[in-house]
Order: structure tokens, then C-alpha cells, then sequence
């Protein structure tokens, strides 16, 4: 749930996702959608689908316990050296490296390396290096997790209360600002989601995305997708619907590689099989994302 989220928003969701998942074998027996529904607000919902898939391999062929070792962790759905090592280091104890951003950029502070990208060989090296004399490697990898993440900063690092501010190249040649050195970060693409807020007898209209993408396997109001604006006769076109549409409110969602211009619309039409239709009490049986719920705002606030 960390992996690219911040701890904050998981603080939130973890008790209702421990109370309703307590452990692998009763996450394996839900299906993935009631996972994705407990998932929704968190972003990145292909890590969902990992966590659901890890559930069931743990189950399979693990004898319903979580690995221990970092090589058996790093075969479960979605988790790579960074996870595995902070799972085996710190759950089990085990003397295992882990590199993330925050861990390299201390690293390459502590050696004035500034050039050096991530990820990187010489980083895990380091890395290796100091869980190998560490008392415990838990609060080793722990503690350069934290440094990293509240006090060596990547733009104005706290270096008055850094612990390691005395051994540290980059601060005694006054460099820390440049190390490493920052990468460019590449313009956001920006898309337009035409949604169709479909309404029959007090329903409305969803379908469900596909299971690869932004959004994988969620749902949504009928949705065109497109480069660039499209008008009314298009998306009514698009959509295969026959009846008045009409424009009722924009929006962008933003994320970290995507803008999204969202231009909602609402019709009232004949019930349609294409769609899973739902009264507004029901809605929340379906797993959406908070993009889909900014839709329903801007129908609801007419």
C-alpha cells in the first residue's frame, strides 16, 4: 500500500483494509473487485491487483505464511528488491539491503556522488554494506528510510539535526543542495475523458475499464477517451446513444504522469444491457475511483 503513497493516506485506509483483510488467506478468498472497492481513493490500483494475486500465491504455494526469505519474496505479484528487502529486514530480521529514493540520496550525500542515477549497483553496494556491521538490520534500513524521508531532503536538506552531518562529504563541501544531481522530470500527458453520466428511472449507467491501464478494472460512467476535445455528435457516436446529451460541468484530475480534462455530460436514456445499472444508495457496492466520484459530484451539484 506505501509503494509510491504517501504514509499518511495508508495510515488512513490501514485499519478498514487490516479489519476486512486480516490475513492472506482471507484476502485470497474475496474476489479482486471487492479488493479494488476497499482499495478505491489510493491510486496506482494495479498494485491492488498485486497484492490481490500475492494473497492468492501465498495461499497456493506458500502454506498460507508470508516468506520470509528475500528470494522467495521476490517472486509474489508486484514486489521487487526494494519491498522484498524491507519486508525480510524488518519483519523477519533478515541482514538484507534496501534502496529507495531517500536511502540513495543519503548515500550518495554521505560520498558526495552526484551524478549517479537511481537505481543503481553502487547504491545497493552501499547499502550492503552498512545492514552487514549493523547491530540490527531492521532499524539500520529503518533509520536511512527516515533520515531520507524527514531530514536529508532533496531540496533544503535539515542538516543542523542530522546525526550523520559530521561524516557526510557533501555537507563539508557545501553540495548537499546538488547531490544527487536532480533529474529532469518529463511533461505530464494530457488526455480528455468525455463521461456520460447515463440516467434511468433514478440508475445510472457504469462499465467497467479494462484490466490494464490507469484505472485497471475499475469503474466508471460510459466514458470516450480522446486526445484532444471532442464534440457532442462524436461522443453520442462513440457511445452508440441516440438520445439529447448535454454538457453540465469540467473538472482536471491530475497524476504523476497524466493530466486528465474531464468533461462530464448527462442524458437520460432507456435502460441498456451494454451497462450495470445502479441506484445512487448502491453505488458504493462497485469500486470507483476518486475521478468517478468528482463525476457524480458535478451530476449531483445540478
Amino acid at each position: 500500500m506505501a509503494q509510491q503513497t504517501q504514509i499518511a493516506r495508508v495510515a488512513e485506509r490501514w485499519p478498514s483494509m487490516m479489519k476486512q483483510f486480516p490475513t492472506p488467506t482471507s484476502m485470497s478468498m474475496q474476489d479482486e473487485q471487492e479488493v479494488l472497492k476497499h482499495w478505491q481513493g489510493l491510486g496506482y490500483y494495479r498494485r491492488a491487483k498485486q497484492l490481490k494475486a500475492t494473497a492468492d500465491m501465498i495461499v497456493k504455494e506458500f502454506g498460507r505464511e508470508v516468506p520470509c526469505s528475500l528470494e522467495s519474496l521476490m517472486q509474489l505479484p508486484g514486489v521487487g528488491r526494494y519491498t522484498a528487502g524491507a519486508v525480510a529486514s524488518i519483519a523477519f530480521n533478515e541482514r538484507v539491503p534496501i534502496v529507495d529514493g531517500n536511502v540513495h540520496r543519503v548515500l550518495c550525500r554521505l560520498t558526495n556522488k552526484s551524478n549517479t542515477p537511481l537505481p543503481c549497483g553502487w547504491s545497493w553496494d552501499g547499502a550492503e554494506q552498512l545492514v552487514a556491521v549493523a547491530a540490527r538490520p531492521d532499524l539500520c534500513n529503518e533509520g536511512l528510510m527516515e533520515l531520507g524521508a524527514t531530514v536529508c531532503l532533496p531540496r533544503s536538506p535539515k542538516c543542523e539535526m542530522c546525526p550523520l552531518r559530521d561524516d557526510c562529504l557533501a555537507f563539508k563541501k557545501g553540495a548537499q543542495g546538488d547531490v544527487p544531481t536532480p533529474t529532469k522530470q518529463k511533461p505530464r500527458k494530457r488526455l480528455h475523458h468525455h463521461a456520460v453520466v447515463m440516467t434511468c428511472k433514478g440508475e445510472y449507467a457504469f462499465e467497467q475499464r479494462s484490466d490494464t491501464g490507469i484505472w485497471a478494472s475499475m469503474w466508471q460512467v460510459p466514458t470516450v477517451e480522446c486526445k484532444n476535445k471532442m464534440e457532442i455528435a462524436q461522443i453520442a457516436k462513440e457511445l452508440q446513444i441516440h438520445d439529447s446529451i448535454k454538457l453540465i460541468g469540467s473538472f482536471t484530475h491530475i497524476l504523476t504522469h497524466r493530466i486528465v480534462e474531464f468533461r462530464v455530460f448527462a442524458c437520460e436514456i432507456d435502460r441498456d444491457k451494454r451497462f450495470q445499472w445502479h441506484a445512487m444508495d448502491s453505488i458504493d457496492r462497485i469500486p470507483l475511483a476518486s475521478a468517478q466520484r468528482k463525476v457524480l459530484e458535478v451530476h449531483c451539484g445540478l
